[in-house]
């Protein structure tokens, strides 16, 4: 788990937990759909590394206003370099198939959240295993004279924090 503070302008903590072998996958994303659950579920495969989803959650803590109908779908719009909002939800979101899920949570007390799923949380560090890279280029448009140049995270953090100003 990661616990980290975000801009002093929000004021808020952000909780970032890894899941592996979920078996109530199905029954979380209806829960967090109908708002029984405030928190973020994430598809670890698309995620390079958890500075990610801390730029991401920031962006959408100190935006004057929102695209979306809460800040967790807010995060997850903010993950996508598209600007369709069912998109990205779609691409960042969980899926009933998914075994392997992040859970971001905006609050100091998760505990309520972490009790409703059943699988095994594991170290963030697990995500180098489950992250597709393949995918993240292609997802994020990076190239390979790109590649050489920088990293795949400062590529994509870079695409997450100028989306409102550029379009991939």
């Amino acid at each position: 788990m990661i616990k980290t503070a975000l801009d002093p302008l929000v004021n808020k903590n952000i909780n970032i937990r890894l899941f592996r072998n979920v078996d109530n996958v199905s029954d979380l994303r209806k829960k967090v759909i109908s708002g029984q659950l405030e928190c973020c579920f994430i598809n670890p495969k698309l995620i390079v590394d958890p500075f990610q989803i801390v730029v991401a959650t920031n962006k959408a803590l100190i935006a004057e206003s929102r695209t979306t109908k809460t800040i967790f779908t807010e995060i997850l719009f903010n993950l996508s370099v598209s600007k369709h909002i069912t998109k990205s939800l779609q691409q960042f979101g969980i899926t009933d198939d998914c075994k392997d899920l992040l859970v971001v949570t905006v609050e100091d007390d998760d505990s309520g959240i972490i009790s409703e799923i059943k699988g095994k949380e594991v170290e963030l560090r697990a995500l180098e295993e489950i992250r597709d890279l393949n995918a993240i280029k292609k997802e994020y448009k990076i190239g390979l004279n790109e590649e050489k140049t920088t990293t795949i995270l400062d590529s994509v953090v870079s695409r997450v924090a100028t989306k409102d100003f550029i379009s991939y």
